[in-house]
């Protein structure tokens, strides 16, 4: 999560948006009058020369240029101990497998983002749809299976999780083969999806409290993408390989905590040098699975890179799935991915899932162009950077997607709790492996009372707030004084006249800061935060969980340790050291760390990043040891991996009811006259390819309806005298959903009476888009005050493209 409260200006949209690959080639379905509402691409395998051709002008791109040089090639790993052999299906690579997708877009207006925190940023539309993308792969030998989720949601809250486990529970179909021990759920940390679903309050709080419809969208898309899943996999129950493919992506991703870095030894930072003899500051293996059947079919891949989605920032008033939701739909339209399937067919997914992205920023000429220059990414905007971004991924991504070697052996999983407040390092073999200055140490090694540091309200250097990064307890009286100012800026509080609902005045007290770790307080010690300076005693007022999962997955001879917090480059390193020399003895040599997954709790530092207290410290909850107690947690888990015991025990979850609760939203569209889905502004008879292309409707409140595996607008192209085929919706990037309310909230709430709004839709015409006649259409929901739900939609004119399309889009 990045922080960033300034109220900054809306800048005027790009509209420079073409595809990576055309989404007006192949068919979508035809569309009598109109109705249909799909844009699948056609179900045919694009074959290679396709996926060649798409490799070919996404080099022809600029992508590559912008930040070419920044990087060059280094080290991707740590040290491997000597590999064994995998023990059980040892030789094994026979693997069964399927996909799912479906859409999670929440309520695209009156929203804020997941992840900014950012009480002035409101949505009012759709740069791209957001989705859940589910894997399910098993073992014939071992008799096991998994099933890996990447959402393109900002945050991975136990409230999603609990809501999914329930569902699969419920699913007579699902529940004899997914439990939580089995099910993996990642979030990519798109910070542009609408935000106020947790079931505990910190999350929600700058939010103005839980959104049930928010979270009800994540839980049910998400069991829709588990169930495809799962159905596609019991339709082919032939044994397939699996590939495993890694390579380096350079020029992509940025240290953003640099001072936080530094803080580590100089032999650990030596350890990963580039051909220049530079340090190598961020992870830039990716690692991808490749999903094909033996007769050839494309069926999916997991693409996992350590970056935040953060080029789109809370000045942006979109709702989207950022850099790596753009690389996952171009793929998918690359492999014309049908959308609308039939359970248990086969439909291409693509995710770009997320590790250790912690101070992994995409924001890559942000040195240049501080926050909040809108070309810190590199390109003349923030959109043109996130395709930047998107292509840079996927040129790397198709690459992967022609090499590699098959996985063999068996499928496993485990699953425990940890209680973080409250853990003791003494494992002697993590307590042997800890490097640092005498100063940084404690005779005992423990994590205490969840709190947050005065620094969390600065925010990153790629999303900044109030207050500065770097305060300590070491820090003069005067400054810790101006950063509990600060604090008090970030959530706008009045002392003297708190709002119902608001924080108690006693988090911002002048108890708390450093003050605060030698105060007797019943049930919480806060005496182990060392140089962090307290601001929001977390722990005191559960206001988010102390009891937090870890998983391990292992598909052959890859593990993925699943983590609920943003984990550091750093960190990720250690974690990945320790873990090898549990499971390299039984074959696996290679191991991500995924983090955002299962849970949400802010940040692990090393413990010379957290003595820095920059943003990333002083949001590690738990303390200086918190890194150290999740080595110690997770070689149990991995131990208990590699010699087939049960799982370690823990307590079991404790989920919450949320208090803080969204004002109700009231429907109250107007109509003042036309009709719903009336014209008010036509498109031209005439478009040139590259140009952009406009049609605005009377419209209605996007909350009625939410429009999932649909989209309020659409583009059409004329088969014949009455049907029209979908080429494209509002998933696409090159085609915006803009709502306009007739008066726009200041904030992220829905005013008690919506009154009269238009939506536009527009479209930027790719450049190989087939010359033809096209038109844009809109569609959704209508509900005035005390009356029924009323489907609506609206047609532009028809428009032409004439000529020969381009090769590239």
């Amino acid at each position: 999560m990045t922080m960033s409260i300034h109220a900054r200006p809306i800048r005027r949209l790009s509209l420079a948006l073409p595809l990576v690959i055309c989404v007006a080639c192949g068919g979508g379905g035809s569309s009598s009058g109109g109705s249909g509402n799909t844009d699948n691409g056609g179900s045919g395998e694009p074959g290679q020369s396709a996926l060649t051709r798409a490799e070919q002008c996404l080099r022809q791109s600029n992508a590559l240029a912008v930040g070419a040089g920044l990087d060059a090639p280094g080290r991707l790993e740590v040290d491997l101990p000597g590999i064994g052999q995998p023990g059980q299906c040892a030789g094994d690579g026979d693997y069964q497998f399927g996909t799912g997708i479906s859409d999670i877009t929440g309520p695209a207006a009156n929203t804020g983002g997941s992840g900014w925190e950012s009480p002035t940023q409101v949505f009012s539309g759709i740069h791209s749809r957001q989705f859940s993308r589910a894997f399910a792969i098993a073992s014939p030998c071992s008799g096991k299976r998994v099933m890996f989720v990447s959402n393109d949601q900002g945050l991975m809250f136990g409230s999603v999780r609990q809501g999914v486990l329930a569902g699969i529970a419920a699913d007579p179909q699902l529940a004899p083969h997914y439990t939580a021990d089995n099910l993996m759920l990642s979030a990519t940390h798109t910070h542009q999806g609408p935000a106020g679903y947790s079931h505990y309050e910190a999350p929600n709080a700058l939010h103005f409290g839980f959104d049930q419809l928010v979270l009800d969208t994540l839980i049910e898309g998400t069991l829709t993408a588990i169930r495809q899943a799962h159905a596609n996999l019991q339709a082919n129950p032939q044994r397939e390989r699996i590939v495993l493919a890694s390579g380096e992506l350079l020029n992509a991703n940025i240290q953003r905590s640099a001072p936080a870095f530094a803080m580590n030894p100089a032999d650990e930072r030596a350890a990963f040098l580039n051909e220049r003899g530079e340090e190598i500051q961020v992870n830039k293996r990716v690692l991808q699975l490749n999903l094909l059947r033996g007769n050839g079919a494309a069926v999916g891949i997991i693409n996992w890179f350590g970056v935040h989605p953060t080029i789109l920032g809370p000045e942006l008033n979109l709702v989207s799935s950022d850099h790596k939701g753009f690389a996952s739909l171009a793929f998918e339209t690359a492999m014309q991915t049908d959308y609308q399937a039939p359970l248990g067919e086969d439909r291409f997914v693509a995710a770009f899932a997320q590790m250790d992205e912690g101070d992994s920023s995409p924001n890559i000429a942000i040195a240049e162009h501080p926050w909040p220059a809108p070309q810190r990414g590199g390109g003349i905007d923030p959109y043109d950077s996130n395709t930047i971004a998107g292509r840079k991924s996927l040129i790397k991504a198709l690459e992967l997607y022609q090499s590699g070697s098959a996985l063999s052996g068996p499928v496993d999983y485990r699953l425990f709790h940890v209680q973080m407040d409250s853990v003791t390092v003494n494992d002697p073999t993590v307590l042997a492996s800890l490097s640092h200055p005498a100063s940084l140490d404690s005779p005992v090694k423990r994590t205490c009372t969840a709190a947050l540091g005065v620094s969390f309200a600065a925010g990153a250097e790629d999303g900044p707030g109030p207050g500065d990064e770097g305060i300590t307890c070491a820090a003069s009286p005067d400054v810790l004084a101006a950063a509990q100012a600060d604090l008090a800026t970030l959530f706008n509080i009045d002392p003297e006249n708190f709002p119902t609902g608001a924080l108690p005045t006693s988090l911002l007290s002048a108890a708390l800061l450093c003050q605060i770790q030698n105060a007797p307080l019943p049930g919480a010690d806060f005496s182990c935060q060392a140089e962090k300076p307290v601001a929001i005693p977390i722990g005191t007022i559960a206001a988010e969980p102390a009891i937090v999962p870890l998983q391990l997955f292992r598909i052959g001879k890859l593990a993925i340790l699943g983590l609920p917090w943003e984990v550091t480059t750093m960190a990720a390193r250690r974690l990945r050291s320790s873990l090898y020399e549990v499971l390299s003895p039984v074959g696996i040599d290679t191991i991500v760390i995924a983090g955002l997954v299962n849970d949400y709790v802010h940040y692990l530092p090393t413990r010379e990043e957290y003595a820095s207290q920059q943003y990333e410290g002083a949001s590690s909850l738990f303390g200086p040891w918190a890194l150290a107690a999740v080595q110690q947690e997770s070689r149990r888990l991995a131990i208990s991996l590699r010699d087939n015991l049960p799982a370690p025990s823990g307590p079991d979850y404790v989920d919450t009811d949320p208090v803080l609760i969204r004002p109700p939203y009231v429907p109250s569209d107007v109509d003042p006259g036309p009709g719903f889905g009336a014209l008010i502004n036509d498109v031209p008879e005439r478009v040139l390819r590259g140009e952009t292309v406009r049609a605005e409707f009377q419209s209605a409140h996007p909350r009625n309806d939410l429009q999932l595996n649909r989209g309020y607008v659409l583009v059409e192209r004329q088969v014949d005298d009455t049907d029209w085929e979908v080429v494209a919706t509002d998933k696409s990037p090159a085609l915006l959903y803009v709502w306009k309310p007739s008066a726009p909230s200041p904030l992220p709430l829905d005013s008690p009476v919506t009154g009269p709004s238009t939506a536009e839709a527009v479209w930027t015409v790719p450049g190989d888009a087939p010359a033809g006649v096209y038109r844009l259409r809109h569609q959704g929901v209508a509900q005035t005050l005390g009356g029924e739900p009323s489907p609506f939609e609206g047609v532009s004119s028809s428009f032409e493209i004439a000529g020969a399309p381009g090769e590239c889009p």
